[in-house]
């Protein structure tokens, strides 16, 4: 089976943060310069002016850096054009720390540190991490490349009466983001920008930054946008919105709701929605396809997906992908995340592999993937047939007072026909392949109640269509069972949509569509809508316009 998977290429390899095992040896801060010290051995290696300079600043910022007195300058191994500078404590393997430069000109390219370096516990406010990240970008980079980024963006904390966090590694960390700014714009596709990385004491643990490079790039001007006005009135239409029941609404409560159900890049020219990957316009403007909304009662068994143990989940992952785990795969690891318990086996490498996540309070399973190699089907399968394989999958999890169901289908991503710059950026090698109709067929049933559908009560799956597996599967049912009223709305779809239309920021930013990893030549303007506040909502028994919690 072939598919993408959701995680992100990242700039440097592991080997870039170790510290290298040869290199020029250097005395401790603050005479760096292989050329002022004693124990340096001849290499032709040194450290730029520039690069001196911002290893004073970032030891002048974090003084316990000049304890990790075993330095080295070393070529990176990637890349002739950038230099490494590590530092390690000649007592801790644990200690070191990276700071990458360019080669000629001495300007900082990555620094990242250990979490060991400091010791941890205290928590600083959200003003001091700010302080602390502006301070590193202006001393570090400077104030020309700080000019090209915005206003920054703080993660969110973790609640300082959890002090389990403190010395749980894969939530210790805060990360300040600086988007790019070009006009007074954001520009959104690409990951510019400045990353600030701290523990929750405001220690820097790691800095870098992708910013603007146009060249002869076409950059609209922000005047030839349509009004935030009409681009309401052209988007937030009835068919973008569905009404349903929520068990925990507001305050926790049952409710009624026309819920917002795109997540939208709207051309800020024409209005029209474009995908967020090559800025191509999307069939059918992104609105919902009524023929892809389907009721249907299924034959639920109510068997539990409950996993307390290894041998559990073993159990839950040969009934749920018919895989047997002491078989196929070799390792096995656990660890708690954010409330939940993973469950993952793969093989020596890595490569094939499944994983369960369970509540870790109740052990029942509320995701599921796998990707192992299988062969292909003789034909590729049907709608229908992908449908059929979907329902056949759930119903043996179904609790059995459920029957009615209702089941939203998203077919499978269609190539948008290759523009010009695409053709060019791929120096002419590909031409437009023609559509086999193979990839993925989504799923997302909704329980019904009273002939809607319930919004925080679904499963969601993907069925490959090639080899007929489900490989994707996310159980989404409420913490807390009860039971739902019957309500009537008081608000028409259209008296809805225009209510989310009055009240529903839209941000003006700018777009770089890439294709095959490769920026056009052009930017575009784009409206997104602004879902900071949390996900939009219209209350279909009172018609207030609401913000409903969401994770992204």
């Amino acid at each position: 089976m072939k598919r993408n998977g959701k995680r992100t290429a990242i700039a440097l390899t592991i080997a870039m943060m170790l510290p290298a095992t040869s290199g020029t040896a250097l005395a401790a801060s603050p005479e760096i310069h292989p050329s002022h010290s004693a124990s340096a051995t001849k290499s032709e290696e040194k450290l730029p002016e520039r690069a001196t300079q911002i290893v004073a600043a970032l030891e002048k910022l974090e003084p316990a850096l000049k304890a990790l007195t075993k330095r080295t300058i070393v070529k990176h191994e990637m890349d002739e054009n950038l230099l490494n500078f590590n530092l390690e404590s000649p007592e801790s393997n644990d200690m070191s720390a990276t700071v990458v430069f360019d080669r000629k000109t001495g300007e900082l390219f990555m620094y990242s540190a250990s979490l060991h370096i400091w010791k941890q516990g205290e928590i600083a406010t959200d003003e001091i991490i700010l302080q602390r990240a502006e301070k590193a970008v202006l001393e570090l980079l400077g104030a020309d490349k700080r000019k090209q980024a915005g206003s920054p963006q703080l993660s969110k904390a973790v609640k300082k009466e959890d002090p389990e966090y403190l010395t749980n590694n894969s939530t210790i960390y805060r990360s300040v983001y600086y988007p790019v700014e070009l006009n007074g714009l954001e520009i959104l596709g690409n990951g510019l920008g400045i990353y600030v990385t701290t523990d929750y004491a405001g220690h820097i643990l790691g800095l870098s930054s992708e910013l603007l490079d146009l060249k002869e790039t076409k950059v609209p001007d922000p005047k030839t946008a349509l009004t935030p006005e009409a681009v309401k009135k052209q988007f937030f239409t009835p068919e973008r919105l569905g009404l349903g029941y929520v068990l925990e609404g507001k305050d926790a409560k049952p409710g009624m709701q026309y819920a917002w159900m795109n997540n939208a890049y709207i051309d800020a020219v024409t209005g029209k929605q474009i995908d967020f990957m090559q800025g191509a316009e999307i069939a059918g403007d992104g609105k919902r396809n009524p023929a892809n909304l389907k009721k249907l009662t299924l034959s639920p068994k109510g068997e539990p997906l409950i996993v307390k143990s290894r041998a559990d989940g073993e159990k839950v992952v040969a009934g749920l992908f018919d895989v047997d785990t002491k078989v196929m795969f070799t390792e096995y690891i656990t660890e708690e995340v954010d409330g939940e318990f993973i469950h993952s086996w793969s093989d020596e490498f890595g490569y094939e592999h499944v994983s369960i996540s369970v509540d870790a309070s109740t052990g029942a399973v509320t995701s599921a993937d796998i990707f192992m190699e299988t062969k292909s089907l003789p034909i590729p399968l049907s709608k229908e047939e992908a449908l059929k394989k979907a329902i056949s999958f759930i119903e043996p999890y179904v609790a059995k007072s459920s029957t009615e169901w209702q089941v939203e289908i998203f077919d499978p991503y269609k190539q948008p026909k290759l523009a010009d710059w695409m053709i060019e950026l791929n120096e002419g090698e590909g031409k437009e392949e023609e559509d086999t109709g193979t990839g993925t067929y989504t799923f997302i049933f909704y329980e019904l109640h009273d002939g809607l559908p319930v919004f925080d009560r679904y499963y969601w799956m993907m069925v490959d269509i090639e080899s007929g597996q489900v490989f994707t599967f996310i159980a989404n049912l409420p913490e807390k069972e009860g039971t739902l009223p019957i309500l009537k709305p008081s608000v028409t779809e259209q008296q809805a949509a225009e209510i989310v239309a009055k009240n529903l920021p839209v941000k003006l930013s700018y777009f770089w569509p890439t294709y095959n990893g490769k920026q056009a030549p052009f930017l575009t303007l784009v409206y997104t809508v602004d879902k900071s506040k949390g996900w939009p909502y219209v209350d279909a028994v009172n018609g207030t316009f609401e913000w409903g919690e969401y994770e992204e």
